[in-house]
């Protein structure tokens, strides 16, 4: 195993895990372990040269066909959002999520629903087509988000670990390859598997996480899915070492809550001020050389709380926000400059999604008398959705970033976006519009 050194550039990871028991928990039997896909990069470096892709060339779907499961990914993703928005505001807490993370790994279970488990899936994952279409836009994604650049690296995995004498169906399984999913059976009583494992999260992650589960989280099971998400990313601007300084970082009702250091930059950054209805300023930060993925950062208006930017978010979805960047770039100066001052941060969570996935609709798949898997295998339901983050920022690169008060200046003196109060940021594939990772700064840490 090879360990990543955190301060190279800057990195995230996602992971999630559902744990799935069948009704007779009584059973004893001795399987082995699967670690599904490997981690592996999908497509050559130089592949992002453009983001103007023809999606739908030599493709089983139309491109009204994509444009609708785009919209129900982002539905779903901002809804998750600002219901864990909500939930964390009490405590004023930093968080990150990767909603297509978790999307993925419920997408593995709609695969195998029946019934109103089905439909309760089908509704609150936004899927508006067919199952067969739905098979090959995941597999679409999955070419085009894995990546190996000099400048940035994303890389994607989907685990299956079933238990041996559990029969899962056929047909399932025929169906989840689309997902790059190859389920091998394990043994779910035995210590080793916990080590495969928690192995295969390690190298998944390149070592930020260095393990997912422990023995008695597991033990018994008749299914464990896991889905991993990484992402390493050079600022195409990096910010200069030199000039970072402490300053304060204030709460939303103007009082100082820490120092923290923060980095400075002048760059040509996109920014927009008037997004109808957001109530919010936009900054794009761009990773990489290529015009792929950025940070959009979203800075609350004069009075507006980050709870009130999730809410509006739900309501515009991201088209006017990428819109809106995309207009400024062919309007703005070619000498274009954006002061930004940022803090430098890391941020770790983890969380129990069984309760939003519930407020979402999602709630007979956690009823052991209710959940309807059968198209997976008979007797089974879901235990335990967990979810873990970490998101490294620092002048070179990251995953996150920071926003705070937006002054726009005369020409004379570039804009200004001081990032020294509460702030969401998303990070987001601007070809296929997926919403990768999403996060807040609250109260930043930088250990």
């Amino acid at each position: 195993m090879r360990k990543f050194d955190v301060n190279i550039e800057g990195s995230i990871f996602i992971f999630g895990v559902f744990e799935i028991f069948g009704n007779c928990l009584g059973q004893l039997s001795v399987p082995e372990l699967s670690v599904g896909s490997q981690l592996e990069v999908l497509t050559q470096p130089g592949a992002f040269g453009s983001s103007n892709i023809n999606h739908t060339q030599d493709s089983n779907f139309s491109d009204q066909a994509l444009q609708q499961i785009v919209r129900g990914s982002q539905q779903f993703s901002l809804d998750l959002l600002h219901r864990i928005s909500t939930e964390l505001e009490k405590t004023n807490k930093d968080f990150m999520i990767s909603p297509f993370s978790v999307w993925s790994l419920l997408i593995l279970l709609f695969e195998g629903a029946s019934g109103q488990t089905y439909a309760q899936l089908r509704n609150a994952l936004r899927i508006n087509i067919n199952d067969e279409t739905l098979r090959d836009v995941w597999n679409m994604w999955s070419t085009y988000l894995n990546v190996n650049t000099s400048t940035i690296e994303v890389a994607s995995l989907q685990a299956l670990y079933t238990s041996k004498e559990h029969e899962i169906s056929t047909e399932y399984l025929n169906h989840i390859r689309k997902y790059n999913v190859q389920p091998v059976a394990t043994d779910f009583f035995d210590r080793k598997t916990v080590k495969h494992i928690n192995e295969a999260t390690y190298q998944s992650t390149r070592g930020l996480i260095p393990f997912a589960v422990l023995p008695q989280e597991i033990f018994g099971v008749k299914m464990f899915l896991l889905s991993s998400l990484y992402f390493k990313g050079q600022w195409k601007y990096p910010f200069n070492e030199a000039a970072t300084r402490i300053e304060p970082f204030y709460d939303e009702k103007g009082n100082v809550i820490t120092h923290i250091p923060m980095m400075v930059q002048e760059a040509n950054f996109a920014y927009v001020g008037n997004i109808a209805g957001l109530d919010g300023y936009v900054l794009e930060l761009p990773y990489g050389t290529q015009d792929r993925l950025s940070m959009i950062i979203i800075l609350p208006k004069s009075g507006i709380k980050l709870n009130d930017i999730t809410k509006n978010l739900n309501n515009l979805g991201l088209d006017p926000l990428l819109n809106g960047i995309v207009q400024f770039r062919r309007m703005a100066p070619e000498d274009n400059e954006v002061e930004v001052l940022m803090p430098k941060f890391i941020t770790t969570t983890d969380f129990n999604l069984k309760k939003p996935l519930g407020e979402m609709g999602i709630r007979d798949l956690f009823d052991e008398k209710r959940a309807d898997l059968s198209r997976m295998a008979n007797g089974l339901y879901a235990s335990l959705c967990v979810h873990s983050t970490k998101i490294v920022v620092d002048e070179k690169g990251t995953t996150a970033a920071s926003i705070t008060a937006a002054t726009l200046l005369n020409k004379s003196t570039p804009p200004k976006f001081l990032l020294n109060r509460p702030f969401q940021y998303m990070i987001v594939d601007k070809a296929t519009k997926l919403l990768l990772f999403a996060g807040q700064v609250r109260n930043p840490k930088t250990h």
